[in-house]
């Protein structure tokens, strides 16, 4: 079995753990969806430790209003080998008590992550993740990455409001 297949597979086993499901407290409601753009050119990746600069747009489902977020994105530990040029990252954002214009999405996440990117195609994807203080649940629903490369392990968010 060659390398990529290995991680491959090996995500796909993680991200399929009922270890790793949400736990049954968590948020059930959709209240809106996250955009979040990895910046081109930040941050590091030291192969078990890995982080990005990302800016994101939170549109709510009931008002249409929009938030703005800065901060990042990583591998907090695990294995990360990519190359990319860019990525994109959707979620469905699910909170069962939710303020508008409150930045209620601030804060850290944190959960599983296990993908394989290449020719532009990705394989496997990122486990549903909770904030930490359990409020708020971000459901991925659409990854696009531009380049090559492997993550597997525990990532994180970080969001802060972005007034720029």
């Amino acid at each position: 079995m060659n390398p990529l297949s290995a991680v491959l597979l090996t995500s796909l086993m993680i991200l399929s753990s009922p270890a790793l499901a949400a736990h049954p407290d968590a948020p059930s409601k959709q209240v809106g969806t996250l955009t979040c753009t990895i910046l081109p050119h930040t941050g590091i990746n030291l192969l078990i430790h890995s982080t990005r600069d990302i800016r994101c747009e939170f549109k709510s489902t009931s008002e249409g209003a929009v938030e703005r977020y800065k901060g990042e994105t990583g591998i907090g530990f695990g294995l990360d080998v990519t190359f990319k040029k860019g990525s994109v990252l959707v979620y469905s954002v699910l909170a069962d008590h939710f303020k508008q214009n409150t930045n209620q999405l601030a804060g850290k996440y944190s959960g599983a992550r296990g993908s394989v990117t290449t020719f532009g195609a990705t394989v496997g994807d990122i486990a549903p993740i909770e904030k930490d203080d359990g409020t708020v649940s971000l459901q991925p629903i659409r990854v696009r990455n531009k380049g090559v490369g492997a993550t597997l392990g525990f990532t994180y968010i970080y969001l802060e409001p972005d007034s720029d």
